[in-house]
């Protein structure tokens, strides 16, 4: 009977486990030590290892000959739990069985010793499905289970996991397994195999798992029925219906240098040969996320994966490809209330603007302001004394001013101004002379007017 990829290279021991060092090294060292603990929760993505992990521990764990921490894979133990027929290793769902019934069930059944084994191991997995009153339940056996017992808690939705559950574990986090690493185990299957694979092919297979390694072998599975033995980027685009990084990469540069005819074209083109265009722009989401943070981080190489991809990149300035990365999301957004072949041309239109946004950015990193006719006016009639007199007087005191006769004199502007006039603004006109040294006034003082009569008489 054939056995998928997925199940055939599925790790049986710790040295055989791909992007998970840290959570290797310390359960490892655990069995070595004999420190193992009695309940452990495993937190982290789909696919990258939890419930392998978990095997490899019980079968450490009741393995007759364990070599430094490792089992030994030939005594009977260990290959009852590969064959999965171990009586003391008991495997729940608890997705389907997530009721307090079930784990009273499990209670009863831990206060009996090992029946074969020198541990008894339960491996609840999904168990943040689990309801509140079965993780009620399961407290008291978490802090004080019976001797010679151990729980393993594997989820992929950590925060779902209740605090009380939380204090009576040990938490080892998993993370996602890079996409260099993916390549490597995806290699060696096709080595095994006997297939022939394209390096591009491959990478775009460790794309599409997104650090999920089940995923990946599922999919390097499939490409090689598809290929017959032959694995090829092709292959490997026509059946996910996504493109390479490097296509999405090029789509990219198409919209940044306001290329909208040729995006159109060839967005049109992958939805006539029936691409997903969803996840051709989630693609492209990601890889302007990443080109933002190679262009703006001085070392990307522990946040981005393979950065020297992106360094073409850093010839655009960051305004323009975080104007990008908001017409990208913006699409993505507008494609859930309208089919995503409009939404997607729409965003690939006001990408027309992009090309008129790198002068702008470029002068601005250079200091230059950019120059237009209506600008240059308004700088000019700004350094005026008019517009200094405007700035600095009130509105009411500025209109006295601009009544008075003014005169020059070596330089300096002098405003014949009457007596009663400087009064009533005198404050001003004094702050305005420290303020600006070539004004001068010149104050009239009142000439004395007699009454003139005229006699008839």
């Amino acid at each position: 009977m054939y056995v998928p990829f997925a199940r055939k290279y599925r790790p049986r021991f710790f040295r055989e486990v791909v992007g998970q060092e840290v959570p290797v090294r310390v359960l490892k060292n655990a069995v070595k030590n004999d420190r193992v603990s009695h309940a452990y929760l495993f937190a982290g993505p789909r696919g990258v290892g939890k419930t392998t992990i978990a095997r490899i521990l019980a079968k450490s764990l009741n393995c007759l000959n364990p070599q430094e921490g490792e089992p030994c894979g030939k005594c009977e133990n260990c290959q009852e739990i590969d064959r999965g027929n171990f009586p003391d290793l008991i495997e729940m769902d608890a997705a389907s069985n997530r009721g307090i019934d079930d784990i009273r069930a499990v209670r009863e059944a831990v206060s009996y010793t090992p029946i074969k084994g020198k541990f008894k191991v339960y491996i609840i997995d999904e168990a943040h499905m689990l309801t509140k009153e079965a993780f009620n339940a399961l407290l008291k056996t978490l802090e004080e289970p019976p001797p010679r017992t151990v729980f393993i808690l594997c989820t992929t939705e950590y925060e779902k996991i209740l605090p009380t559950i939380l204090s009576r574990c040990q938490r080892i986090i998993f993370g996602r397994v890079s996409e260099d690493k993916v390549v490597e185990y995806l290699k060696r299957i096709c080595e095994l195999e006997g297939l022939e694979c394209e390096e591009d092919a491959l990478k775009s297979i460790a794309q599409a798992s997104e650090g999920c390694m089940r995923d990946a072998a599922s999919l390097l599975d499939q490409a090689s029925v598809l290929g017959e033995g032959k694995i090829t980027r092709e292959i490997v685009e026509n059946f996910l219906g996504i493109l390479s990084a490097g296509k999405v990469r090029d789509f990219m540069k198409l919209l940044l240098n306001s290329q909208v005819d040729s995006a159109l074209t060839q967005l049109n083109e992958l939805y006539r040969k029936g691409y997903n265009l969803s996840k051709f722009w989630e693609s492209l989401e990601e890889e302007v996320r990443r080109a933002v943070l190679v262009r703006s981080m001085k070392d990307p190489s522990g946040v981005v994966e393979n950065p020297e991809s992106y360094e073409e990149f850093k010839n655009y300035p960051l305004e323009a490809l975080l104007y990008l990365e908001n017409l990208v999301n913006r699409g993505r957004l507008e494609a859930r209330s309208r089919p995503a072949i409009k939404a997607y041309e729409l965003a690939v239109i006001k990408s027309t603007i992009i090309k008129e946004i790198l002068p702008i950015s470029q002068a601005l990193t250079s200091g230059v302001q950019p120059s237009s006719p209506e600008g240059e006016g308004k700088a000019e009639r700004k350094d005026t004394l008019e517009d200094r007199l405007r700035e600095l007087l009130s509105p009411v005191a500025y209109k006295a001013l601009s009544g008075a006769q003014r005169v020059k004199r070596d330089g300096v502007e002098v405003f014949q101004i009457d007596e009663d006039t400087y009064r009533t603004f005198k404050e001003e006109f004094e702050n305005l002379k420290k303020k600006l040294p070539e004004v001068e006034f010149e104050v009239q003082k009142k000439k004395d007017q007699k009454e003139s009569t005229t006699s008839l008489f």
